[in-house]
């Protein structure tokens, strides 16, 4: 049967698959995911079925980027990049609003990986420009929450730039959007959004800091890393949780003294020993190299002042 209730059965079974599996950090599942929405794309033919169509395509693309995010497979991104322009053939800004933004979002999603993932200021250029796009519909009066992720979506890619081209203008930038998310965050009283924002302000704010020597916003790089971590709970939240305290390990070791450093050195142990299993090998290596130069520098900072190795 084509459409209809097999088509809603399909695409809600896929939905399922991928955020169960996005949520374990299963592969499988998510790879499950990509073939319910094929089975669904089947069902509704577009010539038969356009908006029915287009959503699937939609859906596809999330579940695309997905995947290829974490099996690093560049070709899976590109197919989620068509997945969405094949749905915005369909969607459009003055017919389905919603929609549209909705699957320029996705599009943005699907860049930022392809240009992090390349160090491609090209894709990433383009994901700024899908999040400011789609906020010409998710606007802060008509949809604050929306806004409010397309701002913070807005900033992750400016840091992402600033930290790798040396641009302080585009990290100033990216705090800027940091903070009128968590403005609007803060007034939703969303607090894991306020803390996943938190924690990605400190980051860029400690960057900045860095760059630009300023000893100010380091210490505002830590308070936001320490108000992340006043909503996350490790037994709950454990990823973010190791996340949020590696950044603000990050921000005390730049602060560049014994104690701060000190207090940097058991905070990395604790997030490593957070870390566990294979999906997160990469974030504990980046740890464990944090707290390498962190008790290096420990050292260095409680030789005496007249010590030749200085």
């Amino acid at each position: 049967m084509i459409g209809g209730e097999a088509w809603r059965q399909a695409i809600a079974k896929a939905e399922i698959l991928l955020s169960e599996g996005e949520a374990a950090e299963d592969i499988s599942g998510i790879a499950d995911s990509v073939s319910a929405f094929n089975v669904a794309l089947k069902l509704a033919p577009r010539a038969e079925a356009p908006l029915e169509w287009a959503k699937t395509q939609s859906r596809l693309s999330a579940a695309l980027r997905a995947l290829g995010a974490r099996v690093d497979d560049p070709a899976m991104l590109h197919a989620a990049m068509a997945a969405c322009d094949h749905a915005l053939e369909v969607y459009r800004r003055d017919r389905t609003p919603q929609d549209w933004a909705r699957t320029v979002a996705l599009l943005g999603a699907a860049q930022v990986v392809l240009g992090e993932r390349n160090s491609d200021p090209a894709w990433l250029n383009a994901a700024l420009n899908s999040y400011q796009l789609a906020t010409g519909v998710y606007t802060r009066e008509a949809t604050p929450n929306d806004w409010a992720r397309m701002q913070r979506n807005c900033g992750a890619v400016l840091s992402l730039q600033g930290e790798r081209t040396g641009d302080t203008a585009a990290l100033r930038e990216a705090v800027e959007h940091y903070r009128a998310a968590l403005e609007e965050y803060t007034r939703q009283e969303s607090p894991i959004d306020v803390a996943v924002t938190q924690s990605n302000l400190g980051q860029a704010l400690r960057v900045l800091g860095e760059r630009d020597g300023d000893r100010a916003l380091l210490e505002q790089a830590a308070a936001a890393c320490r108000a992340a971590l006043a909503v996350y709970v490790r037994e709950v939240t454990p990823l973010e949780w190791a996340m949020a305290s590696t950044n603000l390990a990050n921000a005390l070791t730049a602060l560049d003294e014994p104690g701060s450093v000190g207090a940097a050195i058991a905070i990395y142990r604790e997030a490593i020993a957070a870390l566990d299993g294979p999906a997160r090998l990469q974030q504990r290596a980046i740890a464990r190299y944090n707290l390498k130069r962190a008790e290096q520098r420990l050292e260095v900072l409680h030789r005496p002042p007249n010590d030749p190795r200085q």
